[in-house]
């Protein structure tokens, strides 16, 4: 059994459009890992800044209330 041109066709579409797709897919995941970066740099950054201000509250109130 040979193939015919229409499945081989057929095959080369199917080939060519799951490429397509997968290289969206890909994108899709490096712009989601992205910003999942972004977003966990930025709560690294609001921890250590509520950690500080919790500090200096806390050296603050020690001092007043002596």
């Amino acid at each position: 059994m040979t193939p015919t041109d229409e499945e081989i066709v057929a095959a080369g579409t199917r080939r060519a459009v799951g490429r397509v797709a997968l290289r969206r897919l890909s994108s899709l995941v490096r712009d989601w890992q992205a910003e999942e970066a972004a977003r966990a740099a930025l709560a690294k950054r609001l921890a250590l800044g509520i950690t500080l201000a919790a500090l200096l509250a806390f050296a603050l109130f020690n001092w007043f209330y002596r």
